[in-house]
């Protein structure tokens, strides 16, 4: 019995060992090298909120409007919670990472004209969104509610966002510093 005690001890003391950090990917251009919590965000400019909008999306560095936005590039959506008649401007801040949520959701878009011809396959999406949502905090804007990094892209071999492909998209704008 104590054989089979120490055999427990020894296999759990293994596989602790083999699941430590030093296991973790942290290439920042690659997909699988998370924002760890508690990195944060940091707004270098005042950025403006339309009336009756609660966010901006950010492309190549640039505030877009939702139309001009390429949903197959990398883009950040930064939102409030709240929704207002007035403008209303988010000042320079730092904003800690309280949450990380990654998911991949259907596009809902109208077929391409290829698709008629054929050259369309299976019965999923076209597309999926590949998204990382940060949810963010702040005591001194605490309407600002999250960032959400993002693109669309094939459902087979689609990707996630790179640490690099998010900087790339909030250009000047935010600066991302990593938690250890």
């Amino acid at each position: 019995m104590n054989k089979l005690i120490l055999s427990i001890g020894l296999l759990s003391v293994a596989l602790l060992t083999a699941c430590n950090n030093s296991q973790a990917v942290r290439d920042e251009n690659s997909q699988f090298y998370s924002v760890p919590l508690g990195s944060t965000f940091t707004l270098s400019r005042e950025i403006t909120i339309q009336p009756d909008q609660t966010s901006v999306y950010l492309q190549n560095g640039k505030i877009e409007l939702v139309r001009n936005v390429d949903f197959y590039k990398p883009h950040c959506k930064f939102e409030l919670y709240t929704i207002s008649e007035q403008a209303r401007v988010v000042k320079p801040d730092t904003f800690v990472v309280t949450r990380i949520v990654d998911q991949r959701e259907d596009v809902a878009t109208k077929w391409p004209v290829y698709a008629v011809l054929g050259m369309a396959s299976g019965d999923g999406p076209l597309h999926l969104t590949f998204s990382t949502t940060m949810y963010l905090e702040s005591s001194i804007q605490p309407d600002v509610f999250r960032m959400n990094c993002k693109r669309w892209d094939w459902p087979n071999i689609g990707e996630y966002l790179s640490i690099n492909e998010m900087r790339q998209a909030l250009g000047d704008y935010f600066t991302l510093t990593l938690a250890d």
